[in-house]
């Protein structure tokens, strides 16, 4: 299956595994009126699909994502407040739900970045659960460049993360390669071929049992923070959805007789967006 948001964004399913893929090459995949409708509809179409397993976020051409193109945006001047509205349901504006809105998806989102991911194109990539660089990519945040604050969800997306590194990145205007991303932490690991590596995580993890691995995405979400003290309860939580029924049964004997494991088709997902964005003035 193949669809097309604002002629900006593709979308291609198969085997349980959503490709989304950025398809502005000639301009890096720059964030004009576009690109910003086509991901925020590619999103509500990934909540909406069953049987997803996985979904890959990629780049066409070049680079992943240059960030927002501010002369495209300025060119209709009306529009920008929209992108600063908040949602009445959960408080997230559009420009924070294209890095959070992936959480939606309720399964593991895979980003796989090349070339330029700076400004919105890293918070983009911070809402994915894993990130493959090329070692020559360059990541940055540039939005204070331009007088913009960095608030795409960062706070969410960037918990995480040592905050000294996202105060100087974003401070600075620094870019980085690939190789000190990892270093960071912005990106888990270096891929020569990215977008290759990200589709091997894909069918990998669409392999496994969905409840097992929503279960776990859940339960590491909601750990976050958690003292060691706290780890016994979660634990105790996160066991029932996974280690019981069908799908561990069917996975046990798959394993067993050396063939793929059999999963009935079904949502198997966790949403994960049902948050606010800090109070004003919050740090993240």
């Amino acid at each position: 299956m193949e669809e097309r948001f604002e002629e900006r964004v593709r979308l291609v399913v198969e085997s349980g595994v959503a490709e989304v893929t950025l398809a502005r090459p000639e301009a890096h995949n720059g964030l004009d009126w576009g690109m910003i409708d086509g991901l925020l509809a590619a999103q509500r179409r990934l909540s909406e699909l069953e049987g997803l397993r996985a979904v890959v976020l990629a780049g066409e051409g070049e680079s992943f994502c240059a960030g927002l193109d501010m002369a495209a945006i300025m060119a209709e001047p009306g529009r920008v407040p929209s992108l600063i509205e908040a949602d009445a349901t959960d408080g997230i504006n559009p420009v924070q739900r294209l890095a959070l809105g992936w959480r939606k998806a309720g399964v593991p989102v895979i980003a796989a970045l090349q070339g330029h991911v700076y400004g919105g194109g890293l918070q983009i990539a911070l809402g994915a659960d894993i990130r493959l660089a090329h070692p020559k990519a360059r990541l940055g945040l540039l939005e204070l460049l331009w007088g913009i604050i960095p608030d795409m969800g960062i706070s969410v997306t960037g918990a995480g993360l040592r905050g000294d590194v996202l105060r100087e990145l974003a401070w600075t205007g620094r870019k980085v390669s690939g190789e000190e991303a990892v270093g960071l932490g912005l990106a888990t690991r270096l891929a020569e071929e990215p977008l290759a590596a990200a589709r091997e995580s894909a069918a990998a993890i669409a392999g496994h049992s969905p409840k097992a691995v929503a279960a776990w995405g859940s339960c590491w979400s909601g750990r976050r923070g958690w003292r060691c003290a706290s780890a016994w309860p979660w634990r105790r939580g996160c066991r029932p959805a996974s280690s019981a029924g069908v799908e561990q049964q069917e996975a046990m004997s798959a394993r067993l007789a050396g063939r793929a494991a059999r999963f009935t088709p079904g949502r198997g997902r966790c949403r994960r967006l049902g948050m606010r964005t800090p109070r004003p003035g919050a740090c993240p």
